[in-house]
């Protein structure tokens, strides 16, 4: 049963890296958005999203006190969860994932960084329940499994989310 649950994690993941990076060019694109409505996309890759309060103690954290910020960018080594909150305090997205996620799929999910560099962080949790969570204040989508259509509920979860921070420049 555990092999054949990696067996189907690395297909989903092979599966999204192939739609994703196609022919090999050096340029790396992200294809259309195939589902525009964000619970849909959501549900249809498995995700659990939830928008609302959120408690402290939540992992990943989705509130907190107002803290230095991190910085957008793509970490190796997570910063501090306080300044994680402080982030998304300021209207940054959080993309969190475990670190025992494939290499490719860490890969795409720089190019997702990448693409909005100035409002996501992406950086390692390994005490989430999720393989991949997507945050902003009081909000959370969590992916319990890489899904060749969860790259839709993350796009539209950050472009729905991001700048929403009570300390939001704008």
């Amino acid at each position: 049963m555990y092999i054949a649950a990696w067996a189907v994690t690395g297909a989903a993941v092979a599966l999204v890296i192939v739609a994703v990076l196609g022919g090999g060019d050096d340029e790396v694109a992200l294809p259309p958005v195939r589902e525009t409505e964000l619970r849909q996309a959501a549900r249809d890759a498995g995700c659990e999203l939830r928008v609302g309060a959120g408690r402290r103690g939540d992992e990943p954290p989705v509130v907190g006190p107002p803290a230095r910020p991190a910085a957008a960018g793509f970490y190796e080594d997570a910063p501090g969860e306080r300044s994680l909150v402080g982030a998304m305090r300021r209207g940054l997205v959080v993309i969190s994932y475990r670190r025992d996620l494939p290499e490719e799929a860490r890969d795409l999910l720089r190019t997702v960084q990448s693409a909005v560099p100035e409002g996501t962080i992406v950086a390692p949790n390994d005490r989430m329940r999720f393989v991949v969570a997507v945050t902003a204040w009081r909000r959370l989508l969590g992916c319990p499994r890489v899904a060749p259509n969860m790259l839709d509920a993350l796009r539209l979860f950050r472009g729905r989310f991001i700048g929403s921070g009570p300390d939001s420049p704008g």
